[in-house]
């Protein structure tokens, strides 16, 4: 009975890990990740780990901090951002989406630190 107390227990803890690992966003794999170096109106300077990419809003692009929506005003220099978007042929990044928060602090910080995923 004991034994099968234990395996119960195990199997739950192995369920609810892969509950947290389901949960992770897939979208900051897809994002342009860095610090704001400068941040204008119109867009922001974003210092990746390569350089320093040019990033421009338009009327729809989305911005979200830890996955609820937020206003652009929620933008900081200094902060970590991932950015979704198109390249320009000028070389800029026309944003699609803008992502704050803890993900990707967490993402920086691995990148920072040589973890890929």
């Amino acid at each position: 009975m004991k034994k099968i107390c234990g395996f119960m227990g195990a199997f739950a803890m192995m369920a609810i890990l892969s509950a947290a690992l389901w949960a992770h966003d897939d979208k900051i794999h897809k994002a342009t990740i860095g610090e704001a170096a400068a941040v204008a109106a119109d867009g922001l300077d974003l210092k990746t780990k390569t350089g320093v990419v040019k990033v421009k809003y338009s009327s729809r692009t989305k911005f979200e901090r830890d996955k609820k929506p937020v206003d652009r005003s929620n933008v900081r220099a200094g902060e970590a951002l991932g950015v979704i978007g198109n390249k320009l042929p000028t070389g800029e990044l026309m944003a699609i989406e803008v992502l704050l928060g803890r993900d990707v602090q967490k993402e920086l910080d691995e990148q920072k630190g040589g973890h890929k995923h």
